[in-house]
């Protein structure tokens, strides 16, 4: 009868020495996404993360690159889980008397024994593999966890309606042009576009935006996919001075106006007479036309001659060779489209000697 109860005494003590085995094994975590047992369906793979929230893991320091995520986060668009290379795999397993252990394998990996939560760091669509054996050797059905690990922040592109040209160092922006935003993400989709055109202060990207009238502007561009990836770089199409386009990629772009056109100025190259409120030439005076902007630049300088016909692009230094009153009609436009007035200078060609006569007087 002794030993009866011994034994019995005995087993109890077993059971419930197992009992505290599982407890402790299967209790939950507290900061770690898991992979439970309901995540198991294959046809509908979730993500349970018991925080409820993405800001409790970071391991981003201070001067990192932008394009990886600084917290972990999870997001899912009802078909996909996707989630960036910070997010954790917790496996847990439940018996009825004791878990042995926990195996799993990522991919067409090796069966491993799970001992800690694990990421993955590998962008791409992923399957996790796992099953329980418990303390006898049975061992469950191997269930799977599909998860798209994107740790690619989006691509950022801007662009106007009206060309925008670099000139030197600067790049100028026309009167009354719109910015727009255009983000694409190849996984998880964009969250958020954000813009900045002091360079500070930034606002979130709902439709195109204009630019001050005047001043410089310092423009910047961000977005951030659906799982914390951010992008500080955008691209940017300009045109250079001779039309063609340029594919820029930058973090800040320093934008100018320039709403002034050129000033012209009409110079002879010798010193005219006035005579009669005319400035009289002689014929081998040459005129030169000069235009300067102090912004963009000059871009064009074209005139005309006697008020006939169209402008024409001016190339070479005026002469008049026929006698008589002439003028030339001038104006410029600067490298972003500014154009002036028309600056006009009136002169007499005097090439004719005067011609005498005498007559008769009988007083």
């Amino acid at each position: 009868m002794f030993k009866k109860l011994l034994i019995i005494s005995i087993s109890m003590a077993l059971g419930m020495m197992y009992a505290g085995i599982a407890y402790t094994q299967n209790e939950p975590a507290t900061t770690e996404p898991v992979v439970s047992e309901d995540a198991a369906d294959e046809s509908k793979p979730a993500l349970v993360d018991e925080t409820k929230t993405t800001e409790t893991v970071k391991t981003v320091e201070e001067g990192s690159t932008s394009g990886l995520a600084p917290v972990a986060k999870s997001y899912t668009d009802g078909k996909t889980t996707f989630v960036n290379s910070k997010v954790r795999f917790k496996l847990t397993a439940d018996d009825d008397l004791a878990i042995d252990k926990i195996q799993y394998r990522v991919n067409d990996g090796e069966l491993a024994v799970y001992e800690s939560p694990f990421a993955i760091e590998k962008e791409g669509y992923h399957t996790i593999s796992y099953f329980g054996i418990d303390k006898a050797g049975n061992s469950e059905p191997a269930k799977s966890y599909i998860v798209a690990v994107d740790n690619t922040g989006p691509e950022v592109v801007m662009s106007t309606d009206k060309p925008v040209k670099k000139i030197g160092d600067k790049i100028y922006y026309p009167k009354n042009v719109l910015f727009a935003i255009n983000a694409k993400d190849a996984m998880s989709g964009v969250d958020k576009i954000e813009y900045s055109t002091d360079g500070t202060t930034y606002k979130e990207y709902v439709a195109p935006f204009s630019m001050p009238a005047e001043g410089t502007v310092n423009l910047k561009a961000r977005a951030v996919d659906n799982v914390g990836n951010p992008t500080e770089a955008f691209s940017f199409r300009v045109l250079d001075e001779e039309g063609n386009l340029i594919d820029m990629k930058e973090a800040t772009i320093l934008l100018a106006t320039d709403t002034t056109p050129p000033t012209l100025s009409i110079k002879p190259d010798k010193e005219l007479k006035v005579i009669d409120t005319y400035n009289v030439a002689s014929s081998d005076v040459k005129y030169s036309i000069l235009a300067e902007d102090a912004e963009s630049g000059v871009g064009a300088i074209f005139y005309r001659l006697d008020g006939k016909g169209d402008f024409v692009p001016y190339k070479d230094v005026i002469q008049f060779l026929t006698n008589g009153k002439h003028q030339i009609d001038a104006r410029a436009v600067d490298k972003v489209g500014n154009l002036s007035d028309i600056v006009s200078f009136t002169m007499y060609v005097d090439i004719l000697p005067p011609t005498s006569a005498i007559e008769k007087v009988d007083q």
